[in-house]
C-alpha cells in the first residue's frame, strides 16, 4: 500500500495554515498601499485631463468632494469624467483647506489656485499629492 498518513496529511495542513497566516497582514498591507497609490495616480490624470481640457476650451477645473470622497473634471460646457475614490479604490481623502475645493485651470493650462495637498488613505497607508498654484503636481 503506497500514500499518506492522514498525521502527515495534517502537519502539511498544519503548516500551510500557519505560513498563510503569517503572510495575510503583509498582503493587507501591500493591497492598501497599492490602492492609495492607485487613487493618487487617478487624481494626476484628472489634473492632466483637465489641464488639456482648459488649453482646447480656454477653462476647465477639478472639483474635489471631500465628503463623497470623488472628483469632477469640468468643463464650462460639461462633465468630462468622475472618480469617485472610496468606491473605486476604497480610499478616503483629505485636504489641506479641510473643505471642498475646485482646482482651475486657464486657457494657458496653468492653475489659478492656492497650493493643495491632497492625502489618500486606506488603512493605515497614505499617498500624498501636493500641487501648487500653477498645477504642477508633486507625489510623496
Amino acid at each position: 500500500m503506497r500514500g499518506h498518513s492522514i498525521i502527515e496529511l495534517l502537519l502539511v495542513l498544519t503548516l500551510l495554515g500557519a505560513t498563510t497566516a503569517s503572510l495575510a497582514p503583509i498582503a493587507l498591507e501591500y493591497r492598501d498601499r497599492n490602492s492609495a497609490v492607485a487613487a493618487r495616480e487617478a487624481m494626476v490624470g484628472l489634473l492632466a485631463e483637465a489641464r488639456l481640457a482648459a488649453m482646447e476650451r480656454g477653462l476647465a477645473w477639478v472639483r474635489i468632494d471631500m465628503p463623497a470622497a470623488s472628483a469632477r473634471v469640468l468643463a464650462p460646457d460639461s462633465t468630462l469624467r468622475t472618480v469617485h475614490f472610496r468606491g473605486d479604490f476604497g480610499t478616503e481623502l483629505e485636504l489641506t483647506s479641510g473643505a471642498d475645493v475646485e482646482l482651475r485651470f486657464n486657457a494657458l493650462g496653468l492653475g489659478v489656485m492656492a497650493a493643495q495637498t491632497v492625502r489618500f488613505r486606506r488603512g493605515e497607508s497614505v499617498a500624498e499629492l501636493v500641487v501648487s498654484g500653477y498645477g504642477r503636481v508633486r507625489r510623496r
